[in-house]
């Protein structure tokens, strides 16, 4: 048996004949990659994360948060205002009850100190144990 391009096909047509499996294979990686990646959501509101030199960043966007605006406004899933997320969260509390609930919490670096405070307050008396909050890495000590 010869192997000779001679023998009636051209060396072009098997280069194209030899690169259909490896298009094959791209196009499968491609769809397969495209499939199995996480989709980043946007937080709702923009905040500028306060700054610890203590810990590494996280990412708000990739876990259920309670947002505070630096004007004061809540965000928690669907629900805004103060009201509202406060009752979600004690919805969220009964339907967790064996299960410890952390709050996570992202609010913006300006928001006056006493917003914080008062927040947290609501959130002892609903029976929330612990709050992790959610800061930008940097800072020095």
């Amino acid at each position: 048996m010869r192997l000779d391009p001679a023998q009636g096909r051209s060396r072009r047509h098997l280069a194209d004949l030899d690169m259909v499996p490896m298009i094959n294979v791209v196009f499968l990686l491609l769809i397969f990659f495209l499939t199995s990646a996480t989709l980043r959501a946007k937080a709702p509101v923009e905040l500028t994360l306060p700054v610890s030199p203590l810990a590494e960043a996280s990412d708000p966007a990739r876990e259920a948060v309670l947002y505070i605006a630096a004007d004061g406004l809540w965000h928690y899933g669907a629900e805004q205002g103060r009201a509202a997320v406060l009752a979600e969260l004690r919805l969220a509390l009964l339907q967790g009850a064996e299960t410890e609930f952390t709050l996570k919490l992202a609010l913006d670096a300006t928001l006056p100190a006493q917003d914080l405070a008062r927040a947290l307050a609501d959130f002892a008396a609903i029976g929330v144990g612990r709050v992790d909050l959610i800061t930008r890495a940097g800072g020095a000590l």
